[in-house]
């Protein structure tokens, strides 16, 4: 088991953790370890348990880390349904001044916990969503081309070419960014409405910065009857380390990732989760809420701030 161990670290120090129109907001993030017994490679629920906060905890030199933030429940509109708005957040953060994220693409899929697809919860919206470019940037290029034009003359049995040369410029533009994509999406049935969520981080090709550290993201589901839900994640990433692609998914191998089972009746408190205020969200029509608002989505890049 030691062996297997230190093989696993040592895998994990050479992948080095590839990991599988809005305003940005800067956060400040200091880059200090987290000592609390929960951190450190979650992926699983503890024993006994079918939730967690801290969903994946994983890296060095690159740490990812997947939490559950906050689990809001209510009535999807006062005469039907119930509703449960959860926020996720996720850090892409490098210790390494020299090593970066690349893409990241995460993958959200909600099911009714004793598999009955009749109340397998719907995705009603997330956010962010669409596709969005951060810190739009144009590069100006000025491409120069020469042009001879000259007289051959022969004369004495010799020759020459006489002549002068002009240089035209042309401008060329190429707008680049930070993308951010999201959007809702039917996954493992032929049939049903949307039960996936899906972001794809990818960086800016020309500027080569990597991955904002920090993105606050929203779903809210839609349920046809308040009974036990669960959600598997899944995230594939991508480093500055050529041919080294990374993958964590739930309940597959190689890096397995335990579901989270949820329900009305879910201590929060004790798993450290928070819940949104009554004064902030409307509980009994959560379908008319602005959940962007609500949530609080942001978009962060990591400062390096001098101690």
């Amino acid at each position: 088991m030691l062996a297997r161990h230190t093989l696993e670290k040592q895998a994990d120090r050479l992948s080095t953790l590839d990991y599988c129109n809005m305003e940005p907001v800067d956060i400040v993030l200091f880059e200090e370890g987290d000592t609390r017994a929960e951190s450190g490679y979650r992926t699983k629920n503890a024993p006994g348990d079918v939730a967690r906060n801290v969903l994946i905890d994983r890296g060095e030199s690159l740490v990812l880390r997947a939490s559950l933030a906050s689990v809001t429940n209510g009535d999807f509109t006062p005469e039907k349904d119930a509703a449960s708005l959860l926020v996720f957040e996720f850090n892409f953060l490098s210790m390494n001044s020299g090593r970066r994220f690349k893409k990241a693409a995460i993958t959200l899929t909600f099911d009714d916990a004793s598999g009955d697809l009749r109340n397998r919860p719907e995705v009603w919206a997330i956010a962010p969503q669409g596709k969005i470019a951060i810190n739009k940037t144009t590069t100006t290029k000025d491409v120069k081309q020469g042009f001879n034009a000259g007289v051959s003359a022969g004369f004495s049995g010799a020759s020459g070419e006489l002549g002068y040369v002009w240089e035209a410029s042309q401008v060329q533009e190429k707008v680049h960014a930070t993308t951010l994509s999201g959007t809702k999406r039917l996954i493992g049935s032929d049939f049903g409405k949307d039960n996936s969520a899906l972001w794809t981080i990818e960086e800016d090709a020309v500027t080569k910065a990597g991955l904002p550290s920090f993105l606050r993201a929203a779903v809210l589901l839609r349920r046809r009857d308040d009974v036990p839900f669960q959600f598997t994640i899944c995230v594939e990433y991508d480093t500055d380390l050529k041919g080294v692609f990374k993958r964590l998914i739930g309940q597959e191998k190689p890096d397995p990732v335990d579901p989270v089972q949820l329900d009305s009746e879910t201590d929060l408190d004790e798993l450290g989760i928070a819940t949104l205020g009554e004064g902030k969200v409307d509980r009994s029509n959560m379908k008319e809420m602005d959940i962007a608002k609500q949530a609080d989505v942001v978009l962060a890049t990591l400062l390096t701030v001098p101690a």
